[in-house]
């Protein structure tokens, strides 16, 4: 648990507090989304071309769970109802999908999860 903290601040450290200004919630979570849609698609191209840089491929892998794990904790179940709990439910799926795919190599499951974060991602930049 300690090194995931560790990792998660890195995580937020490095790639996202470089894109975000001033500490907007909302766009934070934009930015994870963004964030996680390029690494699910950079984990997709290396499963499929049987990653010739496992670096870029384990990488892609745990940003896209910590992307996800930051997404499920962000969710307010109190304030958000159903769509909170919608949303971690398609959360939960991405994360058991990547887990399952990575190690099977199966580069066609993860790049179905792109639509669906992508759909999350232009619904979340209408709400402001």
């Amino acid at each position: 648990f300690m090194n995931f903290s560790f990792q998660m601040q890195n995580y937020l450290d490095n790639d996202i507090a470089s894109k975000v200004e001033n500490d907007n919630p909302h766009k934070i979570i934009e930015e994870i989304l963004k964030d996680l849609k390029n690494n699910l698609s950079l984990l997709a191209h290396c499963l499929q071309n049987n990653d010739t840089i496992s670096r870029v491929k384990s990488d892609s892998f745990s940003k896209s769970l910590t992307a996800i794990y930051i997404l499920q904790s962000s969710l307010d179940f109190n304030q958000g109802g159903e769509i909170a709990e919608n949303l971690n439910k398609i959360y939960e799926f991405c994360r058991t999908t990547i887990i399952k795919s990575f190690s099977k190599k199966d580069f066609e499951a993860i790049k179905k999860l792109e639509p669906l974060i992508n759909e999350i991602l232009e619904g979340w930049k209408v709400i402001k």
